[in-house]
């Protein structure tokens, strides 16, 4: 192991000067900025751009090709515009085409990167770590995101905006309308990271308004434009949401006894609080989860539990805090442990709390506790966790997590059954986003198997226009449990 870890700090050193490729360094936010104004005018969300703040808005036209090459202009013209009023911020854009268009599918967020479609990147905390995405195809499909960092996008992120297309011989316009309590920002922050992406499938290309290099993705954070606002964004509005419940049932057997009749119910709440603009506050009693998508039904041939992605609402929302530790497949956090059995059967959720999102610039953290109930063979369970997230030079981060399984019964905690992780990551990106290492140390602690109960891992990525190299070295000891996470063996 230890040669191991030399061989990784040797390539941790060294391969960005052997393997990096001399490459033309760009200021995206110099060179690409949007101005946005305010509108007292009533902008109806039809598709149609005949509203007069439409023709006098900052245009972001001109667009690059990002695939399959970056060095040239998109053939097909794109203008885009944007405006904002007391509660939206609105997107109105004119892509010319004709009406011969691929459309996967119709239903919302699948397999949006394979349809025509125009796209919206936002990063308003503008520190590259953390922004929202919003999609629409020339059918008025809708797709939505959160973007994390380096790990791509979380498409189980749902939220509520608004989006209608409309179509003309030459060219289809859209117009969106995202309320500003969807988004998590601090108010006097005036410059946004931005950009704009359109899907080309019928000639296999991607277009970008600030230009992307080849090798990375459209939605890097690293390479947008600068949305320039005429003044401060307004300071988003109470954002209070309560969803209370209540269900019931009768039963009655006709066979053996016609005059007794068995009564059932059940009562819960969910509760959603911005304690600031980028802070966060769930709540939860009793919930049933009834109203989520169900798993894909899959055949497992393998020997390992199947990663289900996590669905259920009151975990999505800032959940990389949690569950990006560690490497695929050791994963110390997997919320799905909570309130699910091994076999995906539902363990009675008494009641969570959950809060999380931006500090500051450079300060997230989260902050979790859930309790489940007695089931069968399986004791009431509480699960706490504690996390944060340091931001640190352009595009680097510290990060460390502590995590605790405790069994209860009767009220009373069981001394001799828990579980507990403790997790320190450092990650560090250079400004171009080409090259990145990382290294992290995990302790779990447990009743009598505190010995060979760490793992470790380092690791290094380089992504260049013409290769991309993955290296992670990691040792697990033989008592190292996760029992909030995901480990295969």
């Amino acid at each position: 192991m230890r040669k191991t870890l030399v061989f990784v700090l040797g390539l941790l050193l060294f391969s960005p000067l052997n393997f990096a490729q001399p490459q033309k360094q760009t200021n995206n936010q110099e060179e690409y900025q949007l101005q946005i104004n305010r509108t007292d005018e009533i902008i109806q969300i039809d598709g149609d751009l005949s509203e007069s703040i439409w023709q006098t808005a900052d245009v972001a036209d001109n667009f690059w090709q990002k695939w399959p090459r970056d060095d040239q202009r998109a053939a097909k013209k794109t203008e885009v515009r944007l405006t904002y009023d007391e509660n939206f911020l609105y997107l109105g854009a004119t892509c010319f085409d004709s009406t011969n268009h691929v459309i996967q599918t119709l239903k919302r967020d699948i397999d949006y990167w394979d349809s025509d479609g125009l796209a919206i990147v936002l990063d308003p905390v503008n520190k590259k770590t953390y922004g929202f995405i919003f999609g629409l195809s020339p059918l008025g499909v809708q797709m939505e995101g959160l973007l994390i960092g380096s790990e791509g996008v979380n498409r189980e992120w749902d939220n509520k905006w608004f989006g209608e297309v409309k179509q003309y011989t030459d060219r289809w316009t859209l117009e969106m309308a995202i309320p500003f309590k969807t988004l998590r920002y601090e108010s006097g922050n005036v410059t946004w990271r931005i950009n704009f992406i359109r899907n080309d499938v019928k000639n296999n290309q991607y277009h970008t308004w600030a230009r992307v290099p080849l090798q990375f993705d459209g939605i890097d954070l690293g390479y947008t434009g600068a949305m320039m606002w005429d003044q401060a964004p307004p300071k988003p509005k109470n954002n209070i949401s309560i969803i209370p419940f209540i269900t019931g049932s009768t039963a009655r057997d006709f066979e053996v006894d016609t005059s007794k009749v068995d009564w059932s119910g059940s009562a819960g709440l969910d509760a959603k609080i911005a304690v600031s603009s980028s802070l966060n506050l769930d709540i939860t009693i009793n919930p049933d989860f009834s109203q989520i998508e169900v798993d894909r039904q899959v055949t497992n041939l393998t020997r390992f539990s199947i990663f289900f992605p996590e669905r259920r609402t009151f975990f999505l929302e800032n959940s990389d805090l949690f569950a990006n530790f560690g490497i695929p497949p050791i994963r110390p956090f997997f919320s799905r442990r909570i309130g699910l059995d091994e076999k995906g059967q539902t363990i009675p959720i008494l009641f969570g709390a959950r809060l999380s999102g931006n500090l500051d610039d450079n300060w997230r953290i989260g902050l979790m506790n859930m309790h489940t109930g007695k089931k069968e063979d399986i004791n009431a369970q509480n699960y706490s966790a504690v996390a944060f997230e340091r931001r640190l030079f352009e595009r680097s981060t510290i990060k460390g997590m502590f995590l605790n399984r405790q069994a209860f019964e009767g009220g009373e905690a069981m001394g001799n059954d828990y579980n507990r992780n403790a997790d320190l990551e450092f990650t560090y990106q250079n400004k171009s986003g080409n090259w990145m290492a990382w290294t992290g140390y995990h302790r779990s602690f447990q009743p009598q198997a505190n010995d060979k109960a760490r793992f470790m891992n380092a690791g290094f990525w380089f992504n260049g226009r013409n290769f991309e190299m993955v290296l992670d070295a990691l040792d697990m000891g033989s008592n190292y449990y996760a029992d909030m996470g995901f480990v295969q063996r």
